[in-house]
Formats: C-alpha cells, structure tokens, sequence
C-alpha cells in the first residue's frame, strides 16, 4: 500500500485558557512511491503533521490512514508495532547512540522487534555497504563525520522495510556540501527500495526535487 490518506483533519493545543489552532479542515493524499516534499514557515505545524501521521501525537479531530492502518484509533502497543513496521524516521539530528557502533545503531530497531542478531546485523551490513559506508561499520558517533552520522540515520529508517518514510528537516544539521550529498542518498534509496517519502524542509533545492511540492499554511496545505 504506502500511502497515506488524510480527511479534515484538525489539531490544536489548549494551555490553560488559551487555544491554539495549529491545522484546520487539513486534507492529504499521497500516492504510493511518490515523493511529496513540505515546507512551510516555522511554526506553521509541519513537524506536527508529521507527529501525527507517525502516531507519536494524537489529533483533535480528523481520520489518518497510513499504509492501511487508521492511525488515531490504534492502542498504544498496536502504535509501537505501527511505528516499527510501516514507518520510517528520520530527524533533522540523527539521534545515534554515542556507545553503539554504526551497524549497532542501524541493527538495534530491527533487533527489537524479535529479528535475529545476526540476520539484523547482516541487513545494517548491506544497507551500510549501500551507501557507501562499508568501511566504517564498527565506528562510533564519535568517530564518523557529520554527513557520515545522518547517512547512518537514513539507513537506519530502512532496516524494518517500511513502506514510508518520514523525514523531518533531514540535512538541516549540515553544510551545504554534506546536505546535498544526504539527500541525493536518500532520494536514490527512497527510489531503489520502492518507497513513500513525506519530507518536511525549509532548503528550497531540496524541495524542487520532490514529485509533488506542497506548502503549509494557516494550517492547510497548497500546492507551489
């Protein structure tokens, strides 16, 4: 499946006596193996929208349907099984564990979902390998550059096999030389795994390489 079906969807947040509209009557359709890239003004909700297409926030009122399963009616242990299997993360900071090596790092979300050591260790290989990074599979955070931490982020996002991705503002952290090799890296896996990409940038090079580019604003979306 791989997609994603959004209807009128609304979120807002209450603190105390204040209400803050942050999506209103948001309608989205993407397309299996389709690249929708989303930008928008910062505080406009993108990295809200993405939240709550991964279940990691709950909407106020709507329908999210993602790879076929209703996002907003799964149980708390359906919605980690969710997030593990059908989704893919990626965060504008990688978010490696400083004591686990690269290929730790990559294994480590397939081996919690009850994959075998060796198999997990075996795919965080190929998918190291792939991008380039063979060499550097028993190094530490520490000991890899910038580009090198947020190539081992995106592969990390396909050791499951989900069927979309999600990335939130992914070369954001880098310079420019580094952010345009990281996304040409993931734009090219995005292709040859067969996968769903919805990225949230504010790099408009980055944005002109989606299939679809939209705009977040007052709380809807519109295409550029």
């Amino acid at each position: 499946m791989n997609n994603i079906l959004i209807k009128n969807l609304y979120k807002s947040y209450h603190n105390g006596v204040e209400h803050l509209q942050i999506l209103t009557d948001l309608n989205l359709v993407v397309e299996p193996n389709t690249r929708v890239i989303l930008t928008g003004s910062s505080g406009s909700g993108k990295s809200t929208l993405l939240n709550l297409i991964s279940g990691m926030d709950s909407l106020t009122s709507g329908t999210i349907v993602v790879d076929g399963h209703f996002v907003n009616l799964l149980s708390e242990n359906d919605l980690a099984l969710f997030r593990s299997k059908s989704i893919g993360l990626i965060f504008q900071f990688h978010y490696l564990l400083k004591d686990f090596t690269a290929v730790e790092n990559v294994m480590l979300p397939a081996y919690m979902t009850g994959v075998k050591k060796t198999e997990a260790q075996n795919r965080a290989r190929e998918l190291l390998n792939e991008v380039g990074l063979g060499g550097r599979l028993d190094h530490l955070p520490s000991q890899l550059s910038g580009g090198e931490r947020q190539r081992v982020a995106v592969v990390r996002s396909l050791i499951n096999d989900p069927g979309i991705i999600l990335a939130d503002e992914p070369t954001g952290n880098l310079d420019d030389s580094n952010s345009r090799k990281v996304e040409e890296l993931l734009f090219e896996l995005v292709k040859n795994h067969g996968k769903t990409l919805l990225l949230v940038t504010h790099d408009r090079t980055l944005a002109e390489k989606g299939d679809i580019q939209l705009k977040l604003e007052n709380g809807k979306l519109a295409e550029l």
